[in-house]
């Protein structure tokens, strides 16, 4: 059970703008850390621009589970973790940070991010 990628992103109307991201891929060799972790941004970007405001889903991708999680101010969060990994605690654990960053930031709920 393995959490390699959690990304937090604003789903803006034309493409996704990655916020924040934090990575695990230190069971990778040192030569495809960085091909992995520009992997897991990109397809993170790209989940979250193709899911519609306020859903939540579960994509495989290759040997991956991606959880993404958009909420309806369009402050996004995705987990890429293996497939062993609960999709309940990956859901749990992006909606607190979602709701954490809402909190920090603006020091509300719902986030008014603005236009691009």
């Amino acid at each position: 059970m393995r959490l390699y990628s959690l990304s937090v992103l604003y789903k803006g109307d034309a493409k996704a703008v990655l916020l924040k991201a934090a990575y695990d891929v230190s069971s990778f060799s040192f030569f495809q850390r960085s091909s992995v972790q520009e992997f897991m941004t990109f397809t993170s970007q790209l989940i979250v621009e193709r899911s519609s405001k306020g859903s939540r889903a579960s994509v495989k991708e290759q040997e991956y589970l991606c959880h993404v999680y958009v909420r309806n101010d369009s402050l996004a969060g995705v987990v890429i973790a293996d497939s062993e990994y609960p999709s309940r605690v990956a859901f749990t654990l992006l909606e607190k940070v979602c709701l954490q960053l809402g909190w920090t930031v603006l020091g509300q709920t719902s986030v008014d991010w603005g236009r691009e």
